[in-house]
């Protein structure tokens, strides 16, 4: 029995791609020395993130490195500096939920599940993220990994995570993007996963496929109601 969901944040109920679309401008502005003058600033916006979706899971630094090589920005430029000057000055500028996940956040709480959040990063940073989308009242419970001394796929934020919502990882949905740390790390942990599709590509060859897939996170109501029902 399903008694609770447990989300990912980022390509979960976090649109990060429309993120980057409304505070690319300010890099844009901020490193302008460090951008081929040619370059427009809807090129950069489009090149920007095609980059950093080739190489999505391979950490800031590493993409910020290959944003380099790949004429985005000038050489010489640090990978480092990318990200320091996009989480310093303008990540705090905006986020972007999807349009479903208040609806859908609003939806489980009506069926009387629990809801939780568990994310990897620096505190500060999702913190701030979490406040600017605006869905902490929907939400019963948020574990960031930084504030517990493990990063997701380790099982600890999981257990913290399902103690603080009081409901056993076996009746605990774990909803995700990431077939490593959401998905493996869940089902290491005891939850059942579910991958949600959203950037589209199943990028680990060495991890069992997840048998819950879905296209957003709009669908997991039916889907709890599903399994629920053959429960």
């Amino acid at each position: 029995m399903i008694k609770g969901v447990v989300f990912d944040l980022d390509h979960t109920l976090f649109d990060r791609y429309a993120t980057l679309r409304t505070v690319l401008p300010e890099m844009y502005k901020r490193m302008r020395e460090n951008i081929p003058q040619d370059l427009s600033l809807n090129d950069f916006i489009e090149r920007f993130i095609e980059v950093e979706k080739q190489h999505i899971y391979n950490g800031w630094t590493y993409t910020g490195e290959r944003l380099v090589e790949q004429g985005v920005f000038l050489n010489g430029t640090k990978g480092q500096d990318v990200w320091k000057c996009l989480f310093t000055y303008c990540g705090p500028l905006a986020a972007v939920k999807y349009p479903f996940t208040e609806p859908t956040l609003v939806k489980l709480r009506e069926m009387g599940l629990k809801i939780g959040i568990l994310t990897n990063g620096e505190s500060h940073l999702q913190n701030n993220k979490i406040g600017l989308l605006n869905i902490a009242p929907f939400v019963d419970e948020i574990v960031i990994s930084g504030d517990v001394g493990a990063q997701k796929p380790d099982p600890k934020p999981f257990e913290v995570i399902s103690k603080k919502i009081g409901i056993e990882p076996k009746n605990l949905l774990y909803v995700g993007d990431n077939p490593l740390n959401d998905v493996e790390g869940s089902r290491n942990a005891g939850y059942t996963p579910v991958w949600v599709k959203t950037i589209g590509h199943w990028y680990f060859d060495d991890i069992e496929h997840c048998e819950l897939e879905v296209q957003t996170v709009a669908e997991i109501p039916e889907l709890v109601n599903k399994i629920n029902s053959k429960q």
